[in-house]
């Protein structure tokens, strides 16, 4: 259609591509506003690097727990920790009950994730029905 502009939200009918407003343009206009984005630039760059190296330092920490003896008295304190919480219900079907499951809450695994993989095991160990 000859009447349409080919041009239409910065974008081209035909290719559907964006479509700068003045292809002469290819940086900012103003050498200032240039300098305050790459000062921008630079900080974010500082801030995620930061946030990196806090990631690696979490990462190379160590074993969470001293000796055995921290890991049971740790699995013993997560253990209260985890009956004193509430746990989720379901409505079992064929009797029309509230049945109590035993899954364990995300906000308790991301607050202790650092002990997890040795509290998994000792659930595990004691037969206990939590899901994680």
């Amino acid at each position: 259609m000859k009447h349409m502009k080919n041009r239409h939200n910065g974008k081209d009918r035909r290719t559907g591509r964006k479509v700068r407003k003045n292809p002469n343009s290819g940086c900012l206009a103003d050498p200032a506003a240039e300098e305050t984005r790459k000062e921008w630039v630079a900080a974010k760059r500082a801030t995620e690097e930061k946030h990196q190296a806090g990631k690696d330092k979490a990462a190379s920490r160590g074993p969470c727990c001293k000796d055995a003896a921290a890991i049971k008295a740790k699995n013993e304190q997560l253990l209260s920790e985890l009956r004193s919480l509430s746990m989720d219900r379901a409505l079992k079907e064929e009797r029309n009950q509230w049945v109590i499951i035993p899954v364990v809450p995300r906000n308790f695994i991301a607050t202790n994730r650092r002990h997890m993989a040795h509290f998994r095991q000792y659930v595990e160990s004691m037969n206990l029905p939590y899901k994680f």
